[in-house]
């Protein structure tokens, strides 16, 4: 079982999820190295023909960066960072039109030929979201300790993850409550 963390409604917000407790002082890093970068690749379906290199890892966290201030512009209903526009448009110059396959399963994509091609995908998604309409769908973690952001389809969702998120928030609250009862 992977570390990564999903369910956030789409490939691109699992990928921004690989940097753990953004907002805090303790911040873990999912991609630190080639081997994660494969990993998480592999997860969503991404794997590449090329392997990555150590500059792909780096591409990959700015990317990231990218996205997730571009998500949180959108969450907040601003303007995206025009470095974070940038770095966007960058990763989607090696974007390339999907082509398919048959399988057992039915039709899937064919495997992207390099790492960036990749990337481009999710940030290709990303921007499907971000500049569509589900960017009205994008919400953002209930718990303020959070970075999550996530799609609500339903829009009734309160944390990126109620297992997680959605537990800790209820435990602080309890202890709040019983802390004042006392």
């Amino acid at each position: 079982m992977s570390d990564f963390r999903t369910g956030y409604g789409a490939s691109w917000l699992d990928f921004l999820a690989t940097r753990i407790g953004r907002y805090q002082d303790a911040q873990r890093e999912l991609l630190p190295d080639l081997a994660a970068l494969r990993a998480f690749l592999a997860e969503h379906d991404l794997t590449p023909a090329e392997a990555p290199t150590a500059r792909d890892v780096e591409l990959a966290r700015e990317l990231r960066e990218a996205l997730h201030g571009a998500a949180v512009a959108a969450v907040r209903g601003d303007a995206p960072a025009a470095a974070a526009v940038r770095e966007i448009e960058s990763a989607l110059t090696a974007d390339r039109p999907l082509r398919i396959r048959r399988s057992a399963a039915g039709l899937r994509a064919q495997r992207p030929d390099s790492p960036r091609e990749a990337l481009a995908r999710l940030a290709r998604a990303a921007v499907e979201v971000l500049a569509g309409p589900e960017r009205g769908l994008l919400r953002a973690c209930g718990d303020d300790t959070c970075a999550g952001i996530f799609l609500d389809h339903g829009g009734r969702r309160r944390w990126c993850s109620d297992e997680r998120c959605g537990n800790r928030a209820r435990v602080r609250a309890h202890r709040a409550r019983a802390k004042g009862e006392g």
